[in-house]
């Protein structure tokens, strides 16, 4: 159960950082309404679609470290969407890297956030923020 959309959020990249299926389902809703989109991918509509494309994605091992930084939030009661920037590098090899920004929804049902939405798009650098500032990543 998780108390809040921030909560969802980090166990959501804590599963993709560890290639954890199970821990990774477990953030999403069981929901037919659910939608991904990985980058440069197709959408990706309901459990068991969102479910192979991690399985997939998981198998090609070798692990990757994540740096994720929060760009904007809003929530309310029953909604949450976060607008993140994801710096993804490959374990075993530094030099690959990529830049992503993304954007997470999360749905309060059954008394815990869950995520509805993840929507992921290349990106070249770091994004400002509104006062020109790039994010610092952590």
């Amino acid at each position: 159960m998780f108390k809040t959309a921030e909560h969802a959020e980090v166990a959501f990249y804590r599963a993709f950082e560890s290639a954890d299926l199970d821990a990774m389902m477990a953030v999403w809703a069981d929901s037919a309404d659910i939608v991904c989109i990985h980058p440069t991918g197709p959408i990706l509509v309901g459990v068991d679609a969102i479910r192979e494309s991690w399985r997939a994605i998981f198998a090609g091992g070798g692990g990757i470290n994540l740096a994720v930084a929060v760009v904007q939030s809003q929530e309310d009661d029953t909604m949450a969407v976060h607008l993140v920037e994801e710096h993804l590098t490959v374990t075993e090899d530094k030099t690959q890297q990529a830049h992503v920004v993304a954007t997470n929804m999360f749905r309060m049902e059954g008394g815990s956030w869950r995520l509805v939405l993840h929507h992921g798009s290349p990106a070249a650098r770091p994004q400002a923020n509104a006062a020109g500032v790039a994010p610092t990543l952590h």
